[in-house]
């Protein structure tokens, strides 16, 4: 638009100078013209300045909107690590639950199993002490055989003795000792210091 009326101007310009008298009327149309001119040249170097203007401002409204565009971005990345955060803490909640009923389970398992160990020994025991109890006295069913040597030496019973050895020392048997001396178990019977009778063949 501002082209069409530079080329205007020059038209109405040109033919004021080729048509026109020499008078101080022309003079000042022609003065009023050129001063037209002027102010378009002046209102095109205007507008071409806010063009420029505008393309800045696009460029700039550009670069917000990519900003923008980035912060939201980046609110969304927090969001989204806040909500991973929550989901993580969440997990390790129910993990700590997890543990701890786990933990209640298998002491509540152990304290079942131990009692129930305990019982069995109990009855256990009871049954030993009542096997003890029902045992027949072997003593009085064992009967001593008064077939042994009545011939020979009192021996007083050392720490270490058995009745094999002190049969092998004295060249006696085990039998005769336990006949003469009513040995029925020589682990109980034989006593540290106790004197006993061994018989020997002459």
């Amino acid at each position: 638009m501002i082209k069409q009326f530079r080329a205007a101007l020059a038209i109405l310009l040109g033919a004021l100078l080729v048509n026109a008298p020499l008078s101080a009327q022309s003079d000042n149309l022609r003065v009023s013209v050129a001063n037209l001119s002027q102010d378009v040249n002046l209102l095109a170097q205007q507008l071409k300045s806010l063009r420029l203007e505008m393309e800045d401002m696009r460029r700039e409204n550009a670069k917000l909107r990519s900003q923008v565009t980035a912060a939201a971005s980046n609110r969304n990345t927090q969001s989204q690590i806040s909500s991973l955060s929550g989901a993580i803490e969440s997990l390790r909640r129910e993990y700590r639950q997890a543990d701890e009923l786990q933990k209640k389970q298998i002491i509540n398992e152990v304290s079942r199993q131990i009692n129930a160990l305990g019982k069995e020994t109990q009855s256990a025991i009871n049954s030993v002490a009542k096997a003890v109890h029902s045992t027949p006295n072997v003593a009085a069913q064992v009967h001593f055989s008064e077939d042994y040597p009545q011939t020979g030496k009192p021996y007083v019973v050392r720490s270490g003795d058995t009745l094999s050895a002190i049969a092998r020392q004295h060249g006696s048997t085990v039998k005769h000792i336990q006949n003469a001396n009513k040995i029925v178990n020589p682990a109980k019977d034989l006593r540290v210091g106790e004197t006993i009778f061994i018989p020997i063949d002459q």
